[in-house]
């Protein structure tokens, strides 16, 4: 008979009723139903079912660790070093702490920043460049963020010209987000500057275009 498994509920097998007592643990991560991720993302059925058939063949037993992670962002960008721009992606889907990112921890966090309404992309890059939960942007934080990206885009900078891009990338942040030298900055006012800013909004659609080879997988 046709039995729609709990292991992978989006797609059928085929199985007969003597196997089910001698099927073994399966160490694989249960994705939850594809009715329950269309709910809390952005995407279509049909976009789901294309990104979980990737997850699965990249990430067969269904999570993934840094080290997966961080190749998969060497693959989209060989050109640069990308293990410290997907280690802070990795870390902000990795709520939980756990070590490892699940089916819906990955495809809840690229519907924000991919599909996700203004506000939701801005709380979600602002959680990337917040490592340490603190609940506030400061110098050191949004300086890693940066020079990251610069890593990921081109890993032959010398260690002295990407200091000296980095440094004036952010004294232009700072600028521009309206932050005083040496402050700091919370969730909300980075949001409404973000929101009121158009210089910035245009870097964020760049940033935003990073995460974009991840649907042609």
């Amino acid at each position: 008979m046709v039995i729609k498994t709990p292991e992978d509920p989006f797609v059928y097998y085929h199985l007969v009723e003597e196997e089910l007592d001698t099927q073994p643990a399966l160490e694989r991560q249960r994705p939850p139903s594809i009715d329950y991720v269309f709910e809390v993302t952005n995407f279509s059925r049909r976009e789901i079912q294309r990104l979980y058939r990737a997850f699965k063949e990249l990430w067969p037993n269904g999570t993934v660790v840094l080290e997966q992670f961080q190749a998969l962002y060497a693959s989209i960008f060989p050109k640069g070093n990308a293990n410290d721009y997907a280690e802070l992606v990795f870390r902000n889907m990795d709520q939980a702490r756990i070590g490892s990112v699940t089916f819906l921890d990955f495809i809840t966090n690229y519907s924000k920043i991919s599909k996700g309404p203004l506000d939701e992309r801005l709380d979600w890059i602002f959680n990337l460049y917040d490592t340490n939960r603190s609940g506030y942007l400061a110098y050191n934080e949004i300086f890693h963020a940066v020079k990251s990206m610069y890593q990921m885009v081109d890993a032959s900078l010398k260690p002295a010209v990407l200091a000296t891009i980095c440094r004036q990338h952010v004294k232009d942040v700072f600028k521009n987000l309206n932050i005083a030298t040496g402050g700091r900055i919370t969730k909300e006012e980075f949001i409404q500057r973000c929101r009121d800013n158009p210089g910035i909004m245009n870097s964020l659609e760049l940033f935003g275009s990073f995460h974009n080879g991840l649907l042609s997988l």
